[in-house]
């Protein structure tokens, strides 16, 4: 009885979900706003009159666009809910009042920048009809408002694009670019093609290159365009994720003789000693013991290193195709890409570039061409376990769940877990050659595939025909198996 005299009521404010998700639509066309749900709840250790209960939710966006600009706050949405009792008396425990909020497809969205931020949060406060205790407020629960393209509750739309152009001295030119799930942080697939260029040509480098651009709105209509941010695309596809492949001895590549492994004899059939090839050729079966899990060669991990200087040497006429991933920078440094419609006090675009540092015979001077065009990046949280319920179970789990998961980020996935979950798609758009049986993973040689169990495929690699003028196939790996020379 003394310990609820001396204790003082208590407010807190949960929310359904602490990601929401927004569509806007540019035009005169019906939206489907989304809606936040949450509950409040009021803990009175002792009988206590209530006049109301006040639900507020908020966004304030704080914005500077840079030198010789001023600092400006403002708020960009607000909305009040209240619950009036007229000083009913509420009984000593916990009270819970649900509530909801139609957030506008065109709401700005949440942003974090050098150039300011926009946040949003739900508080309640508890007016009571007493002097001493007159109210008690809720601590801020932050909501994050994320931009999608795509309708509610669906993931990012795969990316693929290419763009077709021809240039004096390189000849035609065509660069694509993929994505299965293009947001902040996710892997893309860049390909570039030379055609055949009218005069021998050394390419220097091939590099994807990302250009943010903000755009900081002030109240009074004044609008400063800070210099673009240029963030180079790191390659991430250097050397295969160790889960996609397991190790293979190759002897194309590894001096290592490995410790013998006794035959195992084939069933007698009626061709064992040959076995024929779909282009015709005539290629011997290897055994089931050439192929065992190695011990000498080691599967690298993915570690960034530089391609080789120069990339290629292309003669008149010569093909050259080069693919690559990359991976998108985090939010640290790159936000979502605005989107028609909304509302935003800074608005953020992207466009894709991707550079050829080429040089003629003859010139000491690199020559450059940029091919590129704007793209929309999603925010990282567009994940499929954020957007979806989880799966549902035959049987309850046994653990009792506490509290739900947290949110997570493509942002705090590692490349290893990326290459793993989109690492087929990417392989197939970045696919130079129709894939076959020597070829199944992320850019890997056929040495380092698990398809080496294929009879034929070692074989296969191994009188791989070569030639000095045919197609440059790059796929920008170092492997002696990913970067050859092949007739067409």
């Amino acid at each position: 009885m003394l310990a609820s005299l001396f204790s003082s009521p208590t407010l807190q404010v949960t929310v359904s979900e602490d990601i929401v998700f927004l569509h806007p639509i540019d035009g005169d066309y019906p939206t489907q706003d989304p809606v936040l749900r949450g509950t409040v709840l009021l803990s009175l250790p002792a009988r206590k009159a209530v006049k109301e209960i006040r639900v507020v939710f908020e966004g304030l966006c704080d914005v500077w666009g840079g030198d010789n600009y001023p600092y400006e706050s403002t708020f960009v949405l607000r909305k009040n809910l209240e619950y009036d009792f007229g000083g009913e008396v509420l009984e000593a425990g916990k009270h819970a009042f649900n509530f909801s909020f139609i957030i506008p497809s065109s709401a700005d969205s949440s942003q974090r920048s050098l150039y300011g931020r926009t946040r949003y949060y739900v508080k309640a406060t508890a007016v009571f009809d007493q002097v001493l205790s007159a109210t008690v407020n809720s601590a801020p629960v932050v909501v994050w408002l994320s931009p999608t393209p795509t309708a509610p509750g669906e993931i990012p739309q795969p990316m693929n694009w290419a763009i077709e152009h021809f240039s004096n001295e390189v000849g035609p030119v065509g660069v694509g670019f993929a994505s299965p799930h293009l947001t902040v942080g996710s892997l893309a697939n860049i390909r570039l093609s030379l055609l055949g260029p009218p005069q021998p040509l050394t390419i220097v480098s091939v590099k994807a290159v990302l250009v943010q651009q903000f755009e900081i709105i002030y109240k009074d209509g004044t609008v400063a365009r800070p210099k673009p941010n240029k963030y180079t695309l790191l390659k991430v596809d250097q050397r295969a994720s160790p889960s996609l492949v397991i190790p293979i001895h190759n002897p194309a590549t590894c001096q290592q003789n490995p410790d013998p492994l006794p035959v195992v004899l084939p069933e007698p059939s009626a061709v064992t000693s040959t076995t024929c090839a779909a282009n015709g050729l005539v290629v011997p079966e290897a055994p089931e013991a050439y192929r065992p899990v190695s011990s000498c060669c080691k599967i690298e991990p993915d570690v960034p290193i530089p391609d080789p200087t120069p990339l290629a040497r292309v003669t008149v006429g010569q093909e050259f195709h080069h693919s690559r991933i990359c991976r998108i920078p985090d939010d640290n440094l790159v936000r979502a890409t605005t989107l028609p419609g909304s509302n935003a006090r800074i608005v953020v675009s992207h466009q894709l570039h991707v550079e050829i540092r080429y040089r003629k015979d003859g010139d000491d001077e690199d020559m450059m061409l940029s091919i590129g065009k704007p793209i929309v990046i999603t925010g990282c949280c567009a994940l499929l376990d954020n957007l979806y319920l989880p799966a549902y179970r035959q049987s309850a789990p046994v653990k009792t769940v506490e509290k739900p998961l947290e949110s997570h980020c493509m942002c705090n996935m590692s490349t290893k877990m990326l290459l793993d979950r989109d690492g087929e798609e990417l392989q197939r758009a970045g696919a130079i050659d129709s894939p076959g049986a020597s070829e199944r993973n992320i850019g890997v040689g056929v040495d380092k595939s698990p398809s080496i169990n294929d009879a034929l495929a070692l074989p296969a690699y191994l009188a791989r025909p070569s030639s000095d003028n045919a197609v440059i196939l790059d796929s920008g790996y170092s492997t002696p198996a990913s970067r050859s020379v092949y007739d067409e």
